[in-house]
C-alpha cells in the first residue's frame, strides 16, 4: 500500500526502508568475506559490506554496511554507516550513522543525520564548506 504518495518497492519492503545504492547504476562492492587495501575512486556507488583499509574518494554514495569496517577516510557525496569507521568522513551532501553505526573520526557534511544508538567519537562540522568546489577546512568568509 502506497502511504503519502510513495510507491512502495517491488520487494514488498515500505518505501523508505531499504538501504541500497540510491540509483540503479551498478555499485562497487566490498563483499562480507573480502578485505581490500588501497584506494579507491570512480563514478559509481560504494558498499561496504567486509573489511576496506585506505582511502575512498568518489562522486557518488558510500555505504558501510552493519558488519563493514572502514579504517580510513571517505570523502563523497553522500555517506551512510551502519558498520564502523575509523577515520574522516567528509560529504558533500549528507552523512547519515544508522542506529548501528560506530565512527571514531570527525564527520563533516552540510546535513548530517545521527540515529540514536550510534556511537560517534569526533567532531561533527555542519558548514557549505563539505561541499564540491570548496576545499574541506577553510573559511571563504570575508574573502
Amino acid at each position: 500500500m502506497a502511504i503519502f504518495g510513495k510507491a512502495e518497492p517491488a520487494s514488498g519492503a515500505p518505501a523508505g526502508t531499504e538501504r541500497t545504492p540510491a540509483s540503479s547504476a551498478a555499485a562497487t562492492l566490498i563483499g562480507p568475506n573480502s578485505r581490500f587495501v588501497g584506494e579507491l575512486s570512480g563514478d559509481e556507488d560504494v558498499v561496504i559490506q567486509g573489511n576496506f583499509e585506505g582511502q575512498i574518494d568518489v562522486p557518488r554514495r558510500v555505504t558501510v554496511a552493519g558488519a563493514g569496517l572502514m579504517k580510513g577516510d571517505i570523502h563523497a557525496r553522500s555517506v551512510v554507516v551502519g558498520g564502523r569507521v575509523h577515520g574522516q568522513i567528509r560529504a558533500d551532501e549528507r552523512a547519515e550513522l544508522l542506529a548501528s553505526a560506530s565512527v571514531q573520526g570527525n564527520v563533516n557534511a552540510p546535513k548530517v543525520v545521527i540515529a540514536e544508538g550510534a556511537q560517534l567519537q569526533g567532531k561533527v562540522a555542519m558548514s557549505d564548506e563539505a561541499s564540491p568546489g570548496k576545499p574541506a577546512g577553510k573559511s571563504t568568509k570575508g574573502e
